[in-house]
């Protein structure tokens, strides 16, 4: 692994007195592609809140770049499940919005050139003018990868991206984001549930328990891209292995699970 960008070092938090995680640690290299994988309810996307700021760790430490999320905010960018669009902006308006609100108006209009190539990299660039309600959900959520980029940030966090659009959609999605990643070099911790789409997509896969969540397997994928699951006999394997460790998960009894 490079020289790492993200650092989780026996982070514990609780909600409510449940535990959420257990003295997780995980790292994720500068530049790599990480999907963290687990059952659902287990703090994945809590822990794109830790690195965002938006949450506190209570014992333990994550740093980003070295420093502290407070200190390293605005290195990072979100996309989220749902693309949050504001219905009033046009796609061109709300790929800059998140320049706006960071730099200011004047960085958004200079700005404005490379938004202009952001939404021609997703396929877009007859639709800068359209607003929310005349794009498709797959449009929609590239606007919003394209919004997360404006910012020019080193860490891209994705939570779930792709997870409510049609499969067809997913997997253009998936090509264009590996694409991108390719191409920009940045960092980027993609939350999923999805055993196909991580082994798709990852560079690493970082496996997750139940609550309290701790780190199972740190699983490198080091086929080449662009990959098919199907008809691959690692790949096949990897996705079989994945699956009985899922269904050992969640044959585990709440009660159990937190012992």
């Amino acid at each position: 692994m490079t020289e790492p960008s993200i650092v989780f070092d026996r982070v514990g938090l609780a909600f409510g007195g449940e535990a959420i995680y257990d003295d997780i640690s995980f790292s994720v290299g500068r530049g790599e592609f990480v999907c963290l994988l687990g059952p659902s309810g287990c703090g994945k996307s809590t822990s794109l809140r830790l690195i965002g700021d938006l949450l506190a760790a209570q014992s333990g430490s994550v740093t980003v770049d070295g420093k502290s999320p407070s200190e390293a905010w605005q290195e990072v960018a979100f996309v989220f499940q749902s693309p949050r669009l504001a219905p009033w902006r046009n796609a061109l308006a709300n790929v800059l919005m998140g320049v706006e609100l960071r730099m200011g108006r004047d960085e958004a209009r200079r700005r404005e050139p490379r938004a202009r190539e952001l939404l021609s990299m997703m396929g877009l660039a007859d639709a800068a003018h359209k607003y929310p309600s005349m794009l498709s959900g797959g449009e929609r959520q590239r606007v919003a990868i394209a919004r997360a980029l404006a910012v020019d940030p080193a860490i891209v966090l994705m939570d779930e991206p792709f997870s409510a659009l049609d499969p067809n959609t997913r997997r253009r999605l998936r090509a264009e984001i590996e694409s991108i990643w390719q191409r920009t070099g940045r960092t980027v911790l993609f939350v999923t549930h999805d055993i196909e789409e991580a082994i798709v997509l990852a560079d690493r896969i970082v496996l997750l328990s139940n609550k309290p969540t701790r780190v199972l397997e740190s699983i490198p994928v080091t086929a080449p891209r662009p990959r098919r699951v199907s008809g691959n006999p690692e790949l096949d394997a990897l996705r079989d292995r994945l699956q009985r460790l899922f269904q050992s998960l969640e044959h585990i009894a709440p009660e159990d699970s937190a012992s």
